[in-house]
């Protein structure tokens, strides 16, 4: 009888300690995911402020509720296995009026341009406060075939805009 409670006892001992290793790589695991987004906390708090004071211009672009997303392991031409923030409104109808807005800009209404180029600037600028060039940020809208993902109006790395900044206003004088 004492031979089997000792026994069920390692039994349990083994229990208790793989669990315990589990439960601790976990842990490890998910913190090192949250610390390779917190070197971009400070990125996107300011493209948060910069968002956020629009919306006291007649751009009205701040009033959008905007989602930031940190996507990893991104390859393209201008990046290999970076990180990627990308910015685009929270509501589907925010991002239809974004849309909207982009598609307006391109038929020459000088108003639709300037939203176009002050979010643009904003990413501008704001990117060149990442941590290299192998990281990025994108802002635009949701297309509404969810396939085709994140459509860009403004791109840029640390060092160049993805997407040129077109100011408009100074090609019309």
């Amino acid at each position: 009888m004492c031979f089997q409670s000792l026994k069920t006892g390692r039994s349990n001992l083994w229990k208790i300690a793989l669990f315990s290793f589990a439960v601790f790589s976990i842990v490890s695991i998910s913190a090192c995911t949250k610390n390779s987004d917190n070197k971009y906390d400070s990125v996107i708090s300011d493209l948060k402020s910069e968002l956020a004071v629009k919306s006291d211009s007649k751009l009205t672009i701040g009033k959008y509720k905007w989602i930031y997303k940190v996507v990893h392991n991104v390859t393209n031409a201008d990046m290999s296995k970076g990180d990627m923030i990308e910015v685009y409104p929270k509501s589907e109808r925010d991002s239809e009026k974004l849309s909207n807005i982009n598609t307006d800009s391109q038929m020459n209404d000088i108003y639709a341009q300037s939203k176009i180029v002050t979010l643009q600037k904003i990413v501008s600028k704001i990117a060149k406060k990442l941590p290299n060039d192998n990281s990025g940020i994108e802002l635009g809208y949701q297309s509404e075939q969810k396939s085709k993902g994140l459509i860009p109006i403004a791109s840029s790395v640390k060092s160049m805009d993805i997407i040129p900044i077109h100011d408009w206003q100074f090609l019309r004088s």
